[in-house]
């Protein structure tokens, strides 16, 4: 069977009828534009308020660990130097202290 034939469609008989719609039709928009981007406006604003206290409460935060970090060093700084003054103060006292030598 060729194409087209013993084929017969409601829509084949149909050639000259003008469509209802047309196929380009877009459906109206609700006038909202301007109240929608408003509240764009509105949302971005506070997004990027939202942003930005984050950004500081991490520059708090990171400060904060920093300063804690400081503290620590300075503390074990402060107990090794204690520490040595201690092992020092022992071995003068005891008369114990041999140099270092290497034996090769």
């Amino acid at each position: 069977m060729r194409r087209g034939q013993g084929k017969s469609t409601v829509n084949n008989r149909k050639p000259n009828m003008t469509p209802t719609k047309t196929m380009n039709h877009t459906p109206a928009r609700p006038e909202h534009h301007n109240a929608d981007e408003a509240e764009e406006n509105d949302l971005t604003n506070i997004f990027m308020k939202m942003i930005e206290d984050l950004k500081e409460d991490m520059r708090k935060s990171l400060k904060e660990m920093e300063e804690k970090a400081n503290q620590k060093k300075q503390n074990i700084n402060k107990s090794l130097k204690e520490t040595v003054q201690d092992l020092k103060t022992e071995i003068e006292t005891t008369g114990d202290y041999e140099p270092y030598t290497s034996k090769t």
